[in-house]
């Protein structure tokens, strides 16, 4: 048969266009199963920090040394499984990354000694900052366009469900088995999830429409999430895209629009991370400095990470309304409640609550970063663009752990707490920015009543 004659399916226009269906919800719930798990890896240090400073006989800032190394491995892992999976397949990348941070996990209970523990750290942060710009591009390139930036925000809930519930498990396991117990439960629930994710997460459609149009797997995707289509033998599927976006490269990344974008968005990745990241990291201990019991203080924690969920949403739907001016607010709010901690004469409660609105409104800045990368970049090259975004970030993540470990040793509680709070006013400027070229250049899906949904 004329190929020219056989029927075609566009598959972007068949995704983007569509209701949420079972095709969704299978994504969507094991990916959100996987950042459940990922951050169940991801806080086990913060949670156990306490407890392994007292177990090893460790000065405060000892643990610098632990999250630096821990956010180095995230960003070489941003990167390198960035390029697995627009190289490989988003599915490969998630898997491989699964793999790569529950092992290392496992390795963490035989630790003795802090540098030991930076090692696993080190080597269990590649796939934590792996799984990530897979996911990202995954669920980027499976919503339909008018819910695009919401359904990835609101994945990230299964992150901050996995810190939280690492939380509530060091304050029952810790006291008891002691504080490698959270890695290994960590490292447990990782490599059980990556059975589960080879056989049933589905690869991204337009993954494979663009690089293998031919794959009998497309041709069973695309049956599953359009059951109506009528998908013959001869069914040809195709994916528009620019046809120099054929490989990657890094000039890509600031083509076109993107010259002023990619900076601004790396920018803004940058400076978040020097207040969520170092505030994820610090937290309980800065809380017990603040004169929290340890178990208060891992309470404060996990309802933070409950109220993120929270936080997480709104900021989700009002960004598909309003864009990043929806991170402008969070941001300002995570500023204001981090400085609020370490107000003298507070009572317990009212750091508790403080905090839990710190950690809820820093969360929600950083889930919505991850939310709209992805949007800025083509199929071809996404992995990448968020990968290196995302690896940007870790560069002040790398820094801002080692930078508040020697504050600490120096300054009262109070002082540190502003130096953590301050990057998110530089992220708050960086979203107007990027408010302000949406509305000639935007990349990312429009808000739902908008005439170009």
């Amino acid at each position: 048969m004329d190929e020219r004659a056989a029927p075609s399916i566009d598959v972007g226009e068949v995704l983007e266009d569509r209701k949420l269906g079972p095709f969704h919800a299978l994504a969507f719930g094991l990916c959100l199963l996987t950042l459940f798990v990922d951050g169940l890896d991801y806080s086990a240090a913060n949670v156990a920090a306490p407890a392994i400073l007292r177990e090893l006989n460790a000065g405060t800032g000892a643990m610098g040394i632990v999250f630096s190394m821990g956010f180095a491995g995230i960003l070489a892992g941003s990167i390198l499984f960035g390029w697995i999976g627009d190289k490989y397949g988003r599915k490969l990348g998630i898997v491989l990354a699964v793999l790569a941070y529950s092992l290392p996990a496992l390795l963490t209970i035989f630790a003795t000694s802090i540098d030991q523990l930076a090692i696993y750290r080190a080597a269990a942060g590649l796939g934590i900052g792996g799984v990530i710009p897979n996911i990202v591009a995954l669920l980027t390139e499976t919503a339909p366009k008018r819910y695009r930036v919401t359904f990835v925000m609101a994945v990230f809930i299964g992150y901050s469900l996995g810190n939280a519930a690492i939380s509530q498990a060091a304050a029952t396991l810790i006291p008891e088995f002691g504080w490698s117990s959270v890695f290994l439960v960590a490292g447990i629930a990782g490599v059980l999830l990556s059975v589960v994710l080879v056989f049933a997460l589905p690869e991204s459609i337009p993954f494979l429409a663009a690089t293998n149009p031919a794959s009998p797997r497309l041709r069973v995707l695309v049956g599953r999430a359009a059951p109506e289509l009528n998908i013959g033998p001869d069914t040809r599927f195709t994916y528009r895209r620019p046809k120099r976006e054929t490989q990657f490269s890094l000039m890509l990344l600031f083509d076109d629009f993107r010259r002023i974008a990619t900076p601004i968005i790396w920018l803004a990745f940058l400076a978040e991370s020097l207040t969520y990241m170092t505030l994820s990291a610090w937290v309980v201990v800065l809380l017990e400095k603040t004169g929290l019991a340890p178990a208060e203080a891992s309470l404060a924690y996990s309802l933070g990470q409950l109220g993120a969920i929270a936080a997480i949403l709104v900021v989700a739907r009002l960004f598909d309304w309003f864009g990043p001016i929806a991170s402008t607010l969070s941001a300002v709010v995570a500023v204001a409640a981090i400085t609020a901690i370490g107000l003298p004469g507070l009572s317990s409660p009212a750091i508790i609550a403080i905090a839990v609105v710190a950690v809820a409104s820093a969360s929600a800045v950083h889930q919505s970063l991850n939310g709209m990368v992805g949007g800025f970049y083509p199929t071809i090259i996404r992995g990448n663009g968020v990968g290196y975004a995302t690896g940007m970030g870790r560069v002040g993540a790398i820094l801002g752990p080692l930078v508040v470990g020697y504050l600490l040793t120096n300054l009262p509680a109070q002082t540190v707490l502003v130096f953590i709070a301050a990057p998110d006013l530089v992220v708050a400027l960086c979203c107007l920015g990027l408010a302000r070229y949406a509305a000639a250049q935007w990349q990312i899906a429009k808000p739902a009543r908008s005439v170009h949904s």
